[in-house]
């Protein structure tokens, strides 16, 4: 005889303050957790990206290298790495032990609001306020973007990243009369072996 498999509860989210973080950098713009969950990162408007163990509320290290207000920051798969972008239209990559700048990519034409690392943490990809998507490789030491996605009709302002696809999602006005609308667009290639969309292919609903 047996028996039915019990249900499992569906995971609930959290509904109770854990802990209230001081981060001391003037307008936080983003928190992003780290690949494990058990560090994070804080965006200020002072310039600074702060690394922090939330659980302990302890602060481990302040990274500053950007000209304006930090945007949005991610961490590599290996949390050896960290990559953030700024108003000041840059994208750096940080070692996170040494708190030194590691590559700093300049190309997008506006304030780089999003940034994330693909799967092997290989390769950073931001997006702009000037509607462009570019990819920097973080192996190589060339300047330039190794792709640049420009389909969207207005500013990027967020991104996701797996492995053969972007997720980036925009807000443009269709004419002078309508409201502003939602855009959400996705590339994706079926066997790429850097895992990028090339060439790219756009959904925008």
């Amino acid at each position: 005889m047996s028996f039915p498999a019990p249900k499992l509860k569906s995971p609930e989210l959290p509904q109770h303050l854990h802990r209230r973080l001081a981060c001391n950098q003037g307008a936080v713009r983003a928190v992003r957790f780290n690949a494990d969950g058990h560090y994070c990162m804080t965006c200020g408007s002072d310039k600074s990206l702060k690394l922090w163990n939330p659980h302990k509320g302890t602060m481990l290290k302040t990274y500053s290298g950007h000209g304006y207000e930090v945007l949005d920051a991610a961490g590599s798969c290996d949390n050896s790495q960290i990559c953030s972008c700024s108003s000041d239209k840059t994208v750096i990559l940080w070692d996170v032990a040494q708190g030194q700048v590691v590559r700093k990519f300049r190309g997008h034409a506006g304030k780089v609001n999003c940034v994330d690392f693909n799967e092997e943490s290989t390769v950073v990809v931001s997006g702009s306020i000037d509607s462009s998507i570019r990819c920097w490789d973080c192996r190589s030491r060339r300047p330039e973007a190794i792709q640049i996605l420009d389909e969207a009709k207005d500013g990027i302002s967020s991104i996701k990243v797996s492995d053969h696809e972007i997720l980036a999602g925009s807000v443009f006005c269709s004419s002078h009369i309508a409201p502003p609308s939602l855009s959400v667009a996705l590339w994706w290639e079926e066997h790429t072996p850097c895992h990028l969309p090339l060439p790219p292919m756009c959904i925008q609903s």
